[in-house]
C-alpha cells in the first residue's frame, strides 16, 4: 500500500521519495548510500552558519541517527541487524504519527507542515506510550512483552534525547518516556537442567555436528550468533587450555573458555569439513564451519538448534511448561546456572557471558537463586 502522508512521500531531501511505501522506505532506510550527501549538507549548514538539521526531514533525521558513526573505528559501528532494528521501532513511532496527521494538525497551534517531530509535545509522547503499552498484534492477539516494551522505550528514547541535542525538536521529550522495568517474573522460564542438556547429548550422540553445536553452547555461554561468526583465526592456547575471541553486542570482544573434549569434537568436525585445526592468527576460515566452509547465518543455525531439540521428542521437550521453544538462548542460561552451582561468582559468569550490566546476570539466574538461599535447605530430610 503507498503511503499517503505528504511528509514520507515529498519531505525528505536526501532520501529517494518516487512511489514510497512501507516496505521499500524500510530498505532505503538501511542503505548507507545517502549517508555522506546527509553529511556534506551537515558541512554546508555549518559553514554558512546555518543550524546544523536545517533542510533535514524527519526521516532524514531517522536515517542520520541509525548511521551516524559512534566510534572511529569502522568495526566498532552498528551492526546492520542493529540499525534494522533501530528503523523497525522509529518506523513503528512514524506510521503511528501518520495515523494521527489530522489529530495533530488539530491539537497543535501553529502547525509545522513540514514535520511530525516538530509538533509534539509531551501529551502525544504520553499518548503514544499508552497506546504502546495495550497495542494487541498477531493470530492470538497478544500484548507486547515488558522485555519488548522496553528496548521500544529505550531506543524511542534515544532518539528523542538525539533530536533535542541536535536542536531538531525544542522540547526535551525524552524525558517523558518511561522506562519498562524487567524484573525475573517478567521472563520467559529458560530453565535447562543439566540432566536434559545431557538427554540431548545421548540421543544425537552419533551426529558430531548436532552434538558439537550443544556442547559449544551450553560450555561457553555463547550467543548463536556469536558462535556463528566466529573466526578460527580467534581460537589461542595457553597453560589453561584453549580460547576463542568473539565479538559481543555492541561489538565488544570477550574471551571464552573451550573445554578440551569439546575443542576435540570441534577439531573432528573442522577435518570432516577438509579445513585445518592448526592454531594460526591468519586462518580466516569460520571457527564452526558449514558444509561450504563458510559461516552458517545465525538466524539459519538458530532454527536449526530449535527444530534439532523438537525433533528429538525427548520427554523435557513434549512436556515442558515453557511458552516458546527450546532456543540456542536457554544454552546461555544453562551456562550461568551450572556455573554458579561449580563455585563461579556472579562478577565472573556475568564477565563470560558478556553483560554489560550485573543486573541482567541476576535475572537468569533469579530462580536459582531463590532456591539455595532458601530457608527450607537448613532443613534435615527427615520425617515428622
Amino acid at each position: 500500500m503507498v503511503v499517503k502522508s505528504n511528509l514520507l512521500i515529498t519531505n525528505s531531501m536526501h532520501l529517494p521519495t518516487t512511489n514510497l511505501n512501507e516496505d521499500n522506505i524500510i530498505e532505503y532506510l538501511i542503505d548507507e548510500t545517502y549517508f555522506p550527501i546527509l553529511l556534506q549538507t551537515k558541512f554546508e549548514n555549518e559553514k554558512n552558519h546555518r543550524m546544523i538539521y536545517e533542510g533535514f526531514s524527519d526521516l532524514d533525521m531517522i536515517y542520520y541517527f541509525v548511521h551516524q558513526r559512534k566510534d572511529i573505528q569502522k568495526s566498532k559501528q552498528r551492526k546492520d541487524s542493529t540499525k534494522m532494528e533501530y528503523i523497525r521501532e522509529l518506523m513503528q513511532f512514524f506510521r503511528y504519527l501518520m495515523k494521527s496527521e489530522e489529530f495533530l494538525r488539530q491539537d497543535v497551534e501553529s502547525y509545522i507542515e513540514t514535520s511530525f517531530f516538530k509538533n509534539l509535545k509531551q501529551r502525544h509522547i504520553d499518548s503514544y506510550q499508552q497506546w504502546l503499552s495495550t497495542y494487541k498484534y498477531g493470530p492470538n492477539n497478544q500484548q507486547y512483552r515488558v522485555t519488548t516494551l522496553s528496548r521500544k522505550l529505550v531506543i524511542l528514547k534515544s532518539f528523542f534525547k538525539f533530536l533535542f541535542d541536535s536542536h531538531y525538536v525544542q522540547v526535551p521529550l525524552y524525558t517523558r518516556i518511561l522506562n519498562a522495568k524487567i524484573t525475573k517474573d517478567d521472563l520467559p522460564n529458560r530453565d535447562l537442567e543439566e540432566s536434559e542438556v545431557k538427554a540431548l547429548l545421548n540421543f544425537y550422540n552419533r551426529n558430531i555436528l548436532k552434538t558439537t553445536i550443544i556442547k559449544l553452547l551450553a560450555t561457553t555461554g555463547m550467543r548463536i550468533r556469536e558462535l556463528a561468526e566466529a573466526n578460527w583465526g580467534k581460537v589461542t592456547k595457553d597453560s589453561n587450555g584453549y580460547w576463542l575471541e568473539i565479538v559481543g553486542k555492541g561489538n565488544k570482544k570477550r574471551e571464552v573458555k573451550l573445554l578440551n573434549h569439546v575443542f576435540v569434537d570441534l577439531c573432528k568436525l573442522r577435518s570432516r569439513r577438509g579445513l585445518s585445526n592448526v592454531i594460526s592468527k591468519t586462518d580466516s576460515s569460520p571457527f564452526f564451519p558449514n558444509k561450504l566452509n563458510q559461516h552458517y547465518s545465525f538466524k539459519y543455525l538458530s532454527k536449526y538448534v530449535i527444530e534439532m531439540i523438537k525433533d528429538s521428542g525427548l520427554p523435557f521437550v513434549k512436556e515442558h511448561n515453557r511458552s516458546s521453544n527450546i532456543s540456542p538462548h536457554f544454552f546461555r542460561h544453562h551456562y550461568a546456572c551450572r556455573s554458579i552451582e561449580k563455585g563461579a561468582s556472579i562478577y565472573q559468569v556475568s564477565r563470560s557471558l558478556g553483560h554489560e550490566s550485573i543486573q541482567t546476570t541476576e535475572l537468569y539466574l533469579a530462580k536459582m537463586m531463590n532456591r539455595t538461599q532458601n530457608a527450607s535447605n537448613v532443613w534435615d530430610d527427615e520425617n515428622y
